[in-house]
């Protein structure tokens, strides 16, 4: 093809490093490709702001055209011969600006450029055609290395997802588009999930990591390579307050550059910090709701509302969890990923729960308390938000049934004694069966015997640790405890009796709690 100089025209593109679909997938650039999906695989060689009619006599096979459309002419017919010129001269694709000047793009040209695979995108108008140039330019200065264009593309994803609140797997999936893998943000002690919606390896990998993490001294490597069968996957720590980490699957042949995964794996530590921003949002609101709901201080049509309104229906459970704060907050995390509506609120030191009954399975539960080490106390199930306050009452009582030193799963009534209160009312009535005297006593004596009682339980019946505790004398202690079973009718020497007044403490103090 000869220009209007005389020259000849080159019709093989030369190479560059970014392709069409490089710049359209960019998302700062915000460019839309309206047609030639086909030649989208393009190389850029360079990028050129032109203002000739004709610019396939000017630029060089390989050029991207950048233009605010008013070199575009006004017919359909000449406006697909316009795109069939540029096809021909080799040129990599079109590039029009949102601009008054520009002519209706007709559906002859843009079926022009489908058909021979040309492509024509629309510039948004926020971006100046500079930001084009300079991309090209970096991205081409590094050769055939990609990193630079798939960081740039990370980059954008990350500035998309606050812009738009793309979030959860969507926003993962994004990237894995970027870097060519399947990835996946993974706790990888506990192998769980650690955004929304986020699914996990099989435990094969699990196994596999461990396998790494044994042969490099129990510290795992900045990057992994793992394998299971004939398949890989590489991964590597997330930067983040938690235990995190990516996996990713490569779809293709080609690996991922370690530049660009640690760019992946900062993006998603943007990812993991949302989710806990969204857990103690979620938690806060959660916790004033069980607060009120315990206090009475909402009516009761007020509070179904409320409970409906957090999708809290049917059946529900209370659980009472004694355990560190990290996990009763990998719990809550737990909950959110999963979809989980609850409430998470705390009693002196115990955390309380309210879930639906069928959304954590008793099997769960166990399998839970055995991996965080926890002791807690599941409810009887309930149905209305006026019954909660029994039920969070049967939960601390079933906990209290679990050893101090143990870890286990406490259901109300199965493995406890068969007196055990199931009501507020039932739990001030077992308490004065047992001990009314010591409280009558105390109440008119200005004594302290429910506490001494208590204490001298808890340092199992002995005078001298208990002295310690409450900062008495062992004599006065002693006085104490044989004044007790005076009141009481019941013996420090049968275990019967130790039993029954051991739970009427515990019935007092649940009958006691808000």
């Amino acid at each position: 093809m000869t220009g209007i100089d005389g020259r000849q025209l080159r019709t093989t593109a030369v190479p560059g490093s970014v392709t069409v679909r490089d710049l359209v997938e960019l998302r700062h650039l915000q460019a839309t490709l309206l047609a030639g999906e086909a030649g989208a695989d393009r190389r850029v060689s360079w990028a050129h702001v032109s203002d000739a009619f004709d610019p396939w006599n000017w630029l060089e096979p390989g050029d991207l055209v950048l233009t605010c459309g008013y070199i575009v002419p006004e017919e359909p017919a000449a406006q697909a011969r316009f795109v069939e010129q540029l096809a021909e001269a080799g040129l990599s694709g079109l590039v029009i600006g949102e601009d008054e000047r520009r002519p209706h793009l007709s559906a002859e040209m843009l079926a022009a450029a489908d058909r021979v695979g040309f492509p024509v995108i629309d510039g948004a108008h926020p971006v100046a055609f500079a930001q084009y140039v300079r991309f090209v330019a970096a991205a081409n200065a590094r050769g055939e290395d990609q990193s630079f264009t798939q960081i740039a593309r990370v980059n954008g994803e990350v500035m998309a997802s606050l812009r738009e609140t793309v979030a959860g797997t969507e926003f993962v999936d994004r990237l894995s588009r970027v870097v060519h893998c399947r990835l996946h943000i993974v706790d990888p002690d506990r192998w769980e999930a650690l955004i929304r919606g986020g699914d996990l390896p099989g435990k094969a990998w699990k196994a596999a990591y461990d396998a790494e993490v044994g042969r490099a001294s129990g510290r795992a490597p900045f990057v992994m390579n793992l394998v299971v069968g004939d398949e890989t996957a590489l991964t590597m720590p997330i930067p983040s307050e938690r235990s995190a980490c990516l996996v990713a699957f490569p779809l293709a042949d080609s690996r991922p550059r370690l530049a660009v995964l640690q760019q992946v794996a900062a993006a998603c530590a943007l990812e993991i910090g949302r989710v806990d921003t969204a857990v103690e949002r979620y938690r806060r609101s959660g916790a004033g709701l069980l607060n009120d709901a315990l206090n009475a201080r909402l009516e009761p049509a007020v509070l179904n509302a409320l409970f409906h309104g957090r999708h809290l229906e049917g059946d529900l459970r209370a659980l009472a969890i004694d355990g560190d704060q990290a996990a009763v907050d990998r719990l809550a995390r737990r909950m959110l990923i999963r979809g989980i509506p609850f409430l998470l609120g705390e009693i002196g030191q115990v955390a309380i729960a309210v879930v639906r009954a069928g959304d954590l399975p008793q099997a769960d539960l166990e399998e839970r308390t055995t991996l965080e080490q926890w002791r807690a106390g599941l409810s009887d199930p309930f149905a209305g938000a006026s019954n909660l306050g029994d039920a969070v009452r049967q939960a601390r009582w079933a906990l209290e049934t679990v050893s101090p030193d143990g870890a286990a799963l406490a259901l109300y009534g199965d493995s406890s004694p068969s007196f055990l209160p199931r009501t507020l009312a039932e739990s001030k009535m077992a308490a004065d069966r047992v001990l009314g005297p010591l409280i009558e006593y105390d109440r008119v004596q200005g004594t302290e015997l429910v506490k001494t009682l208590e204490a001298y339980l808890e340092c199992d019946r002995s005078p001298s640790r208990a002295s310690e505790l409450l900062f008495i004398h062992t004599q006065t202690v002693n006085y104490r405890i044989t004044r007790i079973q005076e009141l009481t009718g019941r013996s420090m020497r049968s275990t019967g009796d130790v039993s029954e007044l051991w739970f009427a403490l515990r019935a007092l103090a649940l009958s006691q709690a808000t």
